[in-house]
């Protein structure tokens, strides 16, 4: 045991109080609304001086109560939240994933949504809290007029040039709603499904590059484009489709390994019947899965063994403790858990994409194995490696032929697999795309053949062991 003094072990016990009541203030709904409070006088305030900003110069004495107090309640929140992501979406506030209730005879919702929503942003970062002088500079650029070709950009050079590092802003969202999806065309565009995926690599990138810099993990960003991929999975087909095909992004390596991972994770919980909540939990997780990978021990990235828990470390800088960070923690800590080590679920389910895609990803060399061998080799290690249960459902979502695999014919066609199971029927029978006619000769991009309809497997092509 260490050899402590009385007073340093005092120091110790109080830490330790303080996290375990911030423990369980993450279960507590008196946690909750301490944030909605803060976050209605955050909103209260700000508009209030943006207002101010319309008769008065930002030197004058009328701004000194506004910015003391709003200085005075950001430092509060900060201590018990960490960073701040104050967002608009739709007219509802939302800092920190809690929604912020404000009394219409107030207002503020709505007025500061609309001085954000001038310059193109839709929601403000805090990571450090701010003295006066930066608030008054901070509604000084706000309040200003927004550039006229790119608005969004023009803030962000605005608030570097004015000195304020720590203040951020992010693009405008829009909520998707349980059963928007449904109520929706039955399929996107193929345009639309390219630039969903692109979009979310961006992010993923993004929220990478901060976790190298070893800046505060904010899953709000993600969670907003994981329930577009919710709902682009109604398409699921062509999504895996243009997921295998590996054309999808120009994203990194890592960036786009999570998005794959993510995006199977998400049709496993579909398949699994999870609520769109739950799938939204899980896609987020899914994101964040591989995260340890950023962090660095010597100067270098963790080994395999070690990048699940330098993951849950890197999660841990997010203050607070709610169900979706656990979640998220639980599947970066537990991913590569065999299933007799009983694994969270949504671990489970990750550790099944993970795989999954490690065996089919495009190497210089071409694939370890075809998506169908992949598929036959996991088979095999149900119930050891692999949840029975969740693996199954995976294969009945995919198929005997997941997208992506090569195929010859009898008559000789060289096929490519581009469908799931689109019913037990259609297990072994996907829809395919047509790469050589029977004499070898290329096929005219577009050429399609239902193998329910007609053809039978001859072969599958790739490699193996």
């Amino acid at each position: 045991m260490s050899d402590l003094s009385p007073d340093a072990l005092s120091g110790a016990q109080a830490a330790l109080g303080l996290a375990i009541d911030r423990a369980r203030g993450g279960e507590d709904r008196a946690l909750a609304q301490q944030v909605r409070d803060g976050g209605e006088q955050t909103v209260r305030l700000m508009t209030g001086l943006l207002r101010l900003m319309r008769t008065h110069s930002p030197d004058n004495h009328a701004f000194d109560n506004p910015t003391r107090d709003l200085a005075a309640v950001l430092a509060r929140l900060i201590d018990l939240l960490g960073p701040l992501n104050l967002v608009c979406v739709e007219g509802q506030l939302y800092l920190n994933d809690v929604r912020v209730r404000m009394e219409e005879r107030i207002g503020g919702a709505a007025d500061l949504a609309e001085e954000l929503q001038r310059h193109g942003a839709g929601g403000v970062r805090f990571a450090t809290p701010l003295d006066e002088g930066a608030i008054r500079r901070l509604v000084t650029v706000v309040a200003a007029r927004p550039s006229p070709e790119r608005p969004l950009e023009g803030l962000r050079a605005a608030l570097r040039d004015t000195n304020l590092p720590t203040v951020s802003v992010q693009g405008l969202y829009r909520l998707r709603l349980t059963g928007e999806a449904a109520a929706a065309p039955a399929a996107k565009g193929e345009r639309e499904l390219h630039e969903t995926l692109e979009r979310a690599a961006g992010l993923v990138a993004e929220a990478w590059d901060n976790l190298a810099e070893a800046r505060v993990p904010n899953p709000l960003p993600v969670r907003r484009l994981v329930n577009d991929l919710i709902d682009a999975s109604a398409d699921a087909d062509r999504l895996l489709d243009i997921e295998q095909s590996g054309s999808s992004t120009q994203a990194s390596a890592h960036a786009s390994h999570s998005l794959r991972v993510c995006t199977l994770s998400v049709l496993i919980g579909k398949e699994l019947g999870l609520a769109q909540a739950s799938l939204a939990d899980l896609g987020v997780a899914a994101m964040f899965h591989d995260t340890g990978y950023a962090s660095r021990e010597d100067g270098f990235a963790p080994s395999f063994a070690r990048h699940g828990s330098a993951g849950a470390r890197l999660l841990l800088k997010q203050r607070g403790f709610h169900q979706a960070k656990v979640k998220r923690l639980l599947v970066a800590f537990e991913h590569h858990r065999d299933v007799a080590d009983r694994p969270s679920l949504y671990a489970r389910i990750v550790r099944v994409a993970d795989d999954f895609d490690t065996l089919t990803r495009f190497r210089p060399g071409g694939a370890m194995y075809s998506p169908s061998q992949a598929l036959a080799r996991m088979d095999g290690a149900s119930g050891v490696l692999y949840d029975r249960t969740v693996l199954q459902a995976f294969i009945n979502r995919v198929g005997r032929y997941p997208p992506g695999t090569l195929l010859r014919l009898e008559d000789g066609r060289w096929v490519v697999s581009v469908s799931g199971a689109r019913s037990p029927q259609s297990f072994a029978r996907p829809l395919c795309r047509v790469l050589r006619d029977a004499d070898g000769g290329m096929v005219a991009d577009g050429e399609m053949v239902d193998l329910a309809m007609e053809g039978e497997v001859a072969e599958v092509l790739g490699k193996g062991e």
